[in-house]
């Protein structure tokens, strides 16, 4: 990335875009992946190894497993429920997700993220105050196009949206990866 175009790349405060910068300037050699934790938020969907959702209508909530790091899972409960008081919980790698069904498009809105990941695979921070509205539709069989409304007044001066497709395989097993710490291939 062109550092001089970092403004472009989304609405950061100045915090943010030094870290980002940063984050840019280094190679990315502080990722969090590197060490094995969870790919939060949109960047759950970046990973080189798939991902697989499986909706489970009898227990109201869509099953997300990611095939990189160690499988790590999301739930996105779709029974009305509402989200607990942040103050009362401890902020995770995917937060609380509740989702519904508005036709063919699950939209979904997600608080109660840790600081502890990195939103994108380009280094992008957050911050606690992160809240998302995600899109998942398939404009045809073979593509799901996911869609992220990023809020996070801590890091952003205002809600900015991101968006991408990915290769719909059906009846495709995620093949088995599981991460090692300090793998001398992560910064490669």
């Amino acid at each position: 990335a062109n550092l001089a175009d970092a403004g472009k790349v989304a609405p950061f405060k100045p915090w943010a875009k030094g870290l980002y910068e940063y984050r840019q300037k280094t190679l990315l050699k502080d990722d969090p992946m590197a060490s094995c934790l969870p790919p939060g938020g949109p960047r759950q969907f970046q990973v080189p190894h798939g991902v697989a959702i499986l909706e489970q209508p009898e227990r109201q909530r869509i099953f997300v497993m990611s095939g990189g790091g160690n499988r790590n899972w999301r739930l996105i409960y779709t029974d009305g429920r509402t989200f607990p008081h942040v103050e009362d919980e401890t902020p995770t790698y995917f937060g609380f997700a509740a989702g519904k069904w508005e036709g063919d498009t699950l939209v979904v809105h997600s608080i109660g993220f840790n600081e502890r990941f990195w939103f994108s695979n380009g280094g992008l921070p957050h911050t606690e105050f992160l809240d998302l509205t995600e899109r998942f539709s398939r404009p045809n069989y073979n593509t799901l196009k996911y869609e992220v409304t990023i809020n996070d007044p801590g890091a952003y001066t205002r809600p900015w949206t991101s968006s991408w497709t990915l290769n719909w395989v059906p009846n495709q097993e995620i093949e088995e990866y599981f991460c090692d710490d300090n793998n001398i291939d992560a910064g490669r």
